[in-house]
């Protein structure tokens, strides 16, 4: 169990983009699909056959879903379709099956590559499905803090821009708050280790014709670090998420883990995110789309 969390805090401790290459650290999306659990190794290095790809027979997994986590083993390997897409065509990938108790993990979310001897006797591990808490007072609480985090990234240019807007045009030098449209959509109280009041909240705002959603960490009335953007990669409506806290240590340093739990029209999604006093990290999102389109 050291193991696991000392692998888990180096996953999520150092800065920069998520998952900045595929698997990384040993952490995976895991999906269930024709009725198999499956990984799919989307590794363009394993693609193109530059390295062997870590889903090997017999590979064991530490499986964290919406209920529980358990060991799960690779019990089959082998080339497939149905994965991914690039240029409206079908992208051939390796895909493991997992074989292991279910019903103890509930949705399957993530896949922790685990060594052979790996077991979870000892294990304080908290499990914790998140409903929605949004209400007005969330809107008192915390409105007039997240529209100026809005209002300070959009003159700073880091808010920024879609299509629709003019690329050569500087930001906006002093935008009022009425010109940014702001919802939450999502909201959960959850102890994290340093934080008096923390609140875990997804955000959604719009600017001229950019468009922002972020996952956000409160404590009480005052925004914790800056907002940590969840780019609609499929399309998926927050509403279409379920959310899950995930403690492996039993001591309030959770990870926030969303999915979706049966494959909306345009394929599922994983996402993974570390929260901690100094603020959240996203170490992990995926998206499986199995239908290769033009787009929407």
């Amino acid at each position: 169990m050291r193991a696991l969390l000392a692998a888990l805090a180096l996953a999520c401790s150092a800065p920069g983009r998520a998952q900045e290459a595929y698997g990384a650290k040993g952490i995976y999306p895991v999906y269930e699909t024709g009725g198999q659990w499956v990984i799919f190794d989307k590794d363009p290095k394993a693609q193109r056959g530059a390295q062997k790809s870590a889903l090997s027979l017999g590979t064991r997994f530490l499986v964290v879903g919406s209920r529980g986590s358990e060991l799960f083993t690779v019990t089959r390997a082998s080339a497939t379709y149905g994965g991914a897409c690039r240029k409206n065509r079908p992208v051939k990938l390796r895909a493991a099956l997992l074989r292991g108790p279910r019903s103890v993990v509930g949705s399957p979310i993530i896949g922790i590559r685990v060594k052979a001897d790996f077991n979870l006797r000892g294990s304080e591990a908290r499990y914790l499905s998140l409903a929605n808490e949004v209400d007005e007072g969330t809107y008192s609480r915390l409105g007039d803090a997240v529209k100026s985090a809005a209002l300070s990234d959009i003159t700073s240019g880091v808010f920024g821009s879609t299509l629709d807007d003019d690329p050569g045009r500087a930001p906006p030098q002093d935008p009022s708050p009425e010109q940014v449209q702001m919802k939450i959509d999502f909201g959960a109280r959850l102890a994290v280790r340093g934080l008096q009041d923390p609140f875990v909240f997804v955000e959604a705002s719009q600017f001229s014709s950019s468009y922002r959603r972020c996952l956000r960490l409160a404590d009480g009335g005052k925004l914790v670090a800056r907002c940590v953007e969840m780019p609609q990669k499929l399309m998926a409506e927050t509403a279409l998420l379920r959310f899950v806290a995930y403690d492996p240590s039993g001591q309030d340093n959770p990870f926030l883990l969303a999915y979706t739990p049966t494959p909306p029209l345009w394929g599922d999604e994983r996402w993974g995110f570390a929260l901690r006093s100094a603020g959240p990290r996203l170490f992990l999102f995926d998206a499986m789309d199995p239908r290769c389109r033009d787009g929407f």
